[in-house]
C-alpha cells in the first residue's frame, strides 16, 4: 500500500471514532448540564418564594401594627369580625417567621435568619409598655428589618434592580 492510501484510511478511521465519541458522550454531557441547570433554577425558585413569603408577612405585620397604632391614636373601634380578621392575619404572619426561623440559613441566608429572629423579637412587648408604645416601636423595627430583609433577597438571589427614573408624570 501506498502512504497516500494510509493517510486516507488513518483519517477516515479518526473522523469515524471522534463521531463515535461525539455520538456517544454529546448527549450526556448535553443532558448532565441541562439537570444541574434545572436544579439550579428550581433552587432559585425556591429560594425567591421563601424571600416573596417572609417579605409579605413582614409586610403584614407592619399593616397590623399600623392599623392598632391607629386605632390606639384616634379612638378607633374595630368590629369584632375586623378583629378576628386582623388577629388570624397576624397569627398566619408569625407562623411563617416561625416556619422560617426554624429552618435558619438552610433556604435564605444566614443574614436573613438574623432578621427573621428579629422580626419575631419585636413582636415581644417589653415591661412597662403601653399599647401604643408597643405598636410604634413593632412598626419602627418592622420597616427596618423590611429594608434590611430586602437587601438579603436581592444580594441572596443575585437579582440586578434598577431604580425607576422618577418623572413629574410619575408621582
Amino acid at each position: 500500500m501506498r502512504p497516500e492510501n494510509w493517510i486516507t484510511i488513518v483519517g477516515t478511521a479518526l473522523t469515524a471514532t471522534l463521531t463515535a465519541l461525539g455520538l456517544y458522550y454529546g448527549p450526556k454531557i448535553a443532558v448532565r448540564r441541562s439537570l444541574e441547570q434545572f436544579r439550579s433554577q428550581k433552587w432559585w425558585e425556591r429560594k425567591a418564594s421563601a424571600y416573596d413569603e417572609l417579605i409579605r408577612a413582614a409586610s403584614r405585620l407592619l399593616a397590623y401594627h399600623s392599623d392598632c397604632w391607629e386605632q390606639q391614636t384616634r379612638g378607633w373601634r374595630w368590629t369584632e369580625d375586623r378583629q378576628k380578621e386582623s388577629d388570624e392575619k397576624r397569627k398566619e404572619a408569625l407562623a411563617v417567621l416561625e416556619t422560617f426561623s426554624d429552618l435558619g440559613g438552610f433556604v435564605i441566608s444566614e443574614a436573613a435568619g438574623k432578621v427573621v429572629k428579629r422580626l419575631q423579637a419585636s413582636e415581644e412587648p417589653t415591661g412597662g409598655e403601653n399599647p401604643v408604645e408597643y405598636h410604634d416601636r413593632a412598626s419602627d423595627a418592622l420597616i427596618k428589618e423590611l429594608v434590611v430583609l430586602k437587601e438579603c433577597a436581592v444580594l441572596d438571589l443575585d437579582l440586578t434592580i434598577v431604580p425607576r427614573p422618577f418623572s413629574k408624570g410619575n408621582s
